[in-house]
């Protein structure tokens, strides 16, 4: 994905349903500074291609 690219709805929906289960998962809010963490860290995996699988896989074991 380049820089400038328009992230899709679906892509937006993917990447908030994987940030809202690992925030419960973790017992922290969104809108703290490990929830925004986390949405970072999630939009870099995205950007470089992860499906939603490796994703989550990425940020509960740190392995893609």
């Amino acid at each position: 994905m380049l820089p400038d690219e328009i992230i899709d709805e679906g892509a937006i929906a993917m990447m908030r349903r994987v940030l809202n289960a690992e925030c419960a998962r973790r017992s922290i809010k969104l809108d703290s500074p490990q929830g925004e963490e986390l949405a970072l860290l999630i939009l870099d995996a995205f950007r470089r291609g992860m499906t939603e699988e490796r994703i989550t896989q990425l940020l509960r074991t740190g392995d893609a």
